[in-house]
């Protein structure tokens, strides 16, 4: 079956195949993160086609294994910058908290239309949730950015250093288990 799909496989298909994988993963977590229009599942799920064309779901899914067993809660967290990975620090300062462009995204308008309208309907744990995974000392943001940069946001005390800025409360799904180390 999936080698006839293997040349080109529509968004409709795609999902078909990784909510089969993922079927234990709350339908939002799937939604916002494993179906996320520059995803890393559905590139991978393409290369995993192409290399073995005759590749079934229980196949796939054990490809994404790891990915498959971690358990999703959601919660509300008091956070501030300094509770996430540096990575992610990293990305969230380069990003001015949604201030800057720096990967280009290509629509502009549409970016700036989305921060204007997180920061309309900011308030914090009632936010739409984030995605981010737990090692339980740290945090690493997969899916939300924009969302989390906003509410970090208002944690600004008028401290220089944002990561002593005040926590604040951000809704999200929290991905947790022995295998979080082996995606992170």
């Amino acid at each position: 079956m999936l080698k006839n799909i293997l040349t080109e496989l529509t968004s409709d298909e795609t999902y078909g195949i990784l909510l089969g994988v993922f079927d234990n993963m709350p339908e939002y977590v799937f939604n916002d993160f494993v179906m996320s229009d520059k995803g890393f599942f559905q590139k991978e799920l393409k290369k995993i086609l192409r290399k073995d064309p005759d590749a079934d779901e229980e196949d796939i899914a054990f490809q994404f294994r790891d990915w498959v067993d971690i358990k999703w809660k959601l919660d509300v967290l008091e956070v501030n910058l300094s509770d996430f990975t540096k990575k992610t620090q990293a990305m969230i300062i380069k990003r001015k908290f949604g201030d800057a462009n720096p990967g280009k995204v290509p629509d502009e308008e549409r970016r700036v239309k989305l921060q204007r309208k997180f920061a309309r309907e900011l308030k914090p744990g009632k936010n739409e949730p984030v995605v981010v995974l737990s090692k339980g000392s740290e945090l690493k943001l997969v899916e939300g950015w924009h969302r989390t940069m906003a509410i970090l946001s208002l944690g600004n005390d008028g401290e220089k250093k944002p990561h002593d800025w005040d926590k604040v409360k951000l809704k999200a799904w929290i991905g947790t288990g022995s295998t979080v180390k082996n995606v992170w």
